[in-house]
């Protein structure tokens, strides 16, 4: 899944290019849409999940203005817990970062993790091949 965002002024430090911390807002719009768009809900409560490790690759600066791509894909599954993948581009074609999250499945009304349910793994296969796009 692929999504655009222009880097308003906001964003941008007193170096004149994207602060760091936007990275992790843009991650966050990015799981959001994805995971609505896959669902086919806006319900915020019925994300199932929580972001327990993040990790960015910074690869150029990015400045007040620009339009960048933040593309988003599930890169692996696990038993309770699946990886983000994301690339963050330019309007140039220019990658400006890298970045992944580890989410664990949660449930919200024991407070604790729970596994990642098979219907869960299908519908995010399904949604990867395209068959939910």
């Amino acid at each position: 899944m692929k999504l655009t965002v222009e880097v308003p002024y906001g964003d941008v430090d007193a170096m004149g290019h994207l602060n760091n911390v936007a990275y992790l807002r843009y991650l966050e719009w990015a799981r959001q849409k994805y995971w609505l768009a896959m669902r086919g809900t806006d319900d915020f409560w019925k994300i199932d999940f929580v972001v327990a490790r993040a990790e960015i690759d910074y690869r150029s600066s990015s400045h007040m203005g620009e339009l960048l791509e933040v593309e988003i894909r599930v890169t692996r599954l696990g038993a309770s817990s699946f990886d983000f993948g994301y690339r963050v581009t330019g309007a140039d074609g220019r990658l400006v970062a890298e970045a992944k999250t580890v989410q664990v499945c949660y449930d919200w009304d024991t407070r604790a993790p729970k596994p990642l349910s098979d219907e869960r793994r299908r519908e995010i296969e399904r949604f990867e091949s395209g068959g939910g796009r």
